[in-house]
């Protein structure tokens, strides 16, 4: 039986990471003591045990549907960027619940205008506006909005997310 904080803590390679992975789709039920771990965090345990989720994610992501409803219920008591990046990487990837739909639009708003923001949470707070936007049309302006505000400002890597979504705008209203 594998004690989950000691493998973590003694364990950080990409190799590990995908033997907890094939390790937690035999025994689902330690998956709650996984995110137990991350919602503590602890450095750098909780930043290391997101990181294991987010390749346990990669290799099972039917496993890790069942929690979207609560990893976005966690979002607002998340201070850690690695987590965060974490939680928002797996809800971007997933369909989000209309029930959600509202929060994640303000959450994601304010985490793409804060200048504390990493790249990578901007970008995944970015993909989240983006995909409710498909579903709510009229949120594409404000997403054209922001993106001009933070473009001048942005890394090479924001811009590049910007540029792009700006152009998948484009596309969905030529389709309209």
């Amino acid at each position: 039986m594998i004690h989950l904080e000691e493998f973590i803590l003694n364990n950080y390679s990409k190799g590990f990471a995908l033997d907890l992975a094939h390790f937690l789709a035999q025994n689902q039920e330690r998956i709650p003591e996984l995110l137990q771990i991350i919602y503590r965090e602890e450095e750098p345990i909780s930043r290391r045990a997101a990181w294991y989720f987010s390749t346990f994610f990669d290799e099972y992501p039917t496993l890790v549907v069942p929690y979207v409803d609560e990893l976005i219920a966690h979002l607002s008591e998340v201070r850690s960027q690695a987590v965060l990046r974490c939680f928002l990487r797996t809800i971007s990837r997933c369909k989000i619940p209309e029930a959600y739909h509202a929060f994640l639009i303000e959450f994601s708003s304010e985490v793409i205008m804060n200048s504390r923001s990493e790249i990578a949470v901007k970008a995944m707070a970015m993909d989240i506006f983006f995909q409710i936007a498909k579903f709510q049309p009229d949120l594409f302006t404000e997403l054209e909005l922001m993106i001009d505000f933070i473009y001048p400002e942005g890394s090479r890597g924001i811009q590049n997310k910007c540029r792009n979504l700006l152009r998948s705008i484009e596309k969905i209203r030529a389709k309209n």
